[in-house]
């Protein structure tokens, strides 16, 4: 008779276990040196191996054979445990046996000593859903356990369980198992088959941390022959191809309503879940965000679809993303109880395309704000007073002196091409505004500190240290360095910095005036009045 990959790949030991090494080694050594707890408290997620490894724990202490903590498995006890054959060992689901009365009834078996093993085990499944009386049931027993007594108990939900069960037992938080571990567990159950290696990867996404979870989608995909490939992987999950997914952002990040509502006729058209899209379009947004950020934050993926990521992470800042990412977890949760799942989805987009023009709106108003602020800070030329007249004009000597002559401002000098460094960074702006729209706001943010030695220099205050970190990562810098090179006509280097306190009072006024010229070009300068509070005496 078929038996499930889950029933069949269940760990038996504890060598077994994938993904909790730190819980694995403690069990172990307890289990070797004969110190184990008399109460236990296993914490996780579902699919993360707490009955399992509970189970196992149960048949180490009784082992008579152990092998490095492990249960043997051939001896009697092991023997007699694997088939259920004791009551020694006893396992409750207390989802369905929540009572008082049901607690009592397994509680008054452990004045009798085990009759087979060494050690009785209960195992108490989902813990959480005992009512307050069954827990206060459970309290008198494990104050005072008799000595070969050993309670295990499993749940979901911690917080659920009284502060005085949880002080007498030892807790182990049983983390979520990372997608490259479940990969390489399912690739041991499909050795004899060819699975496709993204195939694999697309199942340990969708398992969400959850060993279980994996095996049963891997039931579900291996229910015809042939070979495992993406594309039946997607098939049986409702998932879309990654093509469709960026070719449905890139319409999110344009702000194209129509090209958007035509991707969601075509996803419907194809039978696709909304709720497991959703759930793949938050991964994927995630996925760019992460490649726009750092690349080493990326999880687990393709050269291919790595490249394709941080390409779609430059076409969008990441405030935007980030609106994205908001919005669809917010739509996930609603298409949960919507009754048109299609027309929420269709909701979804049209509220979608409709965060740039919000995000760009966002962004003027921060920029206003700091022009705003700039202004008052600026310092206030005020005229000098006028001296009165001497009685008698002064004297003059026969002689008049020579004028001193007029200071000329320093200009830096011009590239070989003829083109001076500062035309050359004006066009570099114009340039990113359209070529680097994620990193323009920052560069605006910067005062161009000059030219010098073949490097432009871009100045930022010290409040904003943040921004010299952040343009001064290799690929931010280098496509800078690349534009500011085609417009020079040689190569040149970039390089932000922190701006000295005495430069940055000496440019207060001139970024005041600066600012001023930037609120004239939206609003014209007649509607411009530039009032200035007088200190306060």
């Amino acid at each position: 008779m078929h038996q499930s990959l889950y029933r069949s790949w269940r760990p038996r030991i504890f060598s077994d276990m994938v993904g909790q090494d730190n819980i694995v080694r403690t069990l172990r050594n307890q289990a070797m040196s004969g110190r184990f707890a008399h109460a236990y408290l296993f914490c996780g997620s579902r699919g993360t191996g707490k009955t399992s490894a509970a189970r196992i724990m149960a048949q180490a202490i009784n082992c008579l054979n152990p092998q490095d903590g492990d249960p043997c498995l051939a001896c009697e006890a092991c023997q007699m445990l694997q088939s259920d054959a004791t009551l020694d060992v006893f396992e409750m689901d207390a989802a369905s046996n929540s009572r008082v009365e049901e607690i009592r009834e397994m509680l008054e078996k452990v004045s009798y000593p085990p009759q087979f093993v060494k050690n009785k085990v209960y195992i108490i499944d989902e813990v959480h859903m005992l009512s307050t009386s069954a827990f206060n049931a459970l309290l008198k027993t494990l104050e005072e356990p008799p000595s070969y007594m050993v309670f295990i108990l499993a749940t979901t939900e911690p917080q659920k369980i009284p502060a005085t069960i949880l002080s007498r037992c030892q807790r182990f938080d049983f983390g979520r198992i990372s997608e490259k571990h479940i990969a390489e567990r399912l690739a041991l159950a499909v050795a004899d088959r060819n699975a496709e290696p993204e195939a694999l990867q697309l199942i340990a996404l969708a398992a969400e941390g959850s060993m279980r979870d994996a095996w049963s989608l891997m039931d579900m995909c291996l229910g015809e022959e042939g070979d495992l490939t993406q594309a039946r992987v997607r098939e049986a999950m409702g998932s879309v191809d990654p093509t469709t997914m960026f070719s449905f952002v890139d319409a999110l990040i344009a702000g194209d309503a129509a090209r958007s509502l035509q991707w969601v006729d075509d996803i419907m058209r194809a039978g696709r879940d909304v709720q497991v899209f959703l759930r793949d379009l938050s991964t994927h947004l995630r996925q760019v965000i992460a490649a726009g950020l750092d690349g080493g934050l990326l999880r687990d993926t393709t050269d291919e679809n790595r490249t394709r990521y941080k390409e779609q992470a430059a076409t969008a800042p990441t405030s935007l993303l980030t609106a994205l990412l908001s919005r669809c977890a917010v739509a996930e949760a609603g298409t949960r109880w919507a009754s048109s799942p299609r027309a929420a989805l269709e909701v979804f987009a049209l509220q979608a395309c409709q965060v740039r023009e919000e995000n760009d709106a966002a962004a003027l108003r921060i920029r206003l704000d700091e022009l705003e602020r700039r202004l008052d800070e600026a310092p206030v030329v005020t005229a000098p007073t006028p001296q009165p007249a001497p009685a008698k004009p002064p004297r003059r000597s026969a002689t008049p002196a020579p004028a001193p002559a007029p200071e000329e401002p320093a200009q830096a000098p011009a590239a070989p091409g003829g083109v001076l460094p500062k035309n050359a960074w004006n066009a570099m702006l114009k340039r990113a505004a359209k070529e680097l729209p994620s990193i323009y706001s920052i560069l605006n943010e910067g005062k161009f500190g000059g030219y010098t030695d073949g490097s432009f220099r871009l100045e930022f205050p010290s409040d904003k240290k943040f921004f010299i970190t952040f343009l001064s990562q290799a690929g931010r810098k280098d496509r800078v360095e690349a534009i500011l090179s085609e417009e020079m006509g040689t190569q040149v280097h970039f390089e932000p910095a922190e701006a000295s306190t005495q430069a940055h009072q000496e440019n207060k006024h001139e970024r005041a005036q600066d600012d001023i010229q930037a609120l004239a070009d939206v609003f014209g300068r007649e509607n411009i009045i530039v009032k200035k509070e007088p200190p306060l005496s």
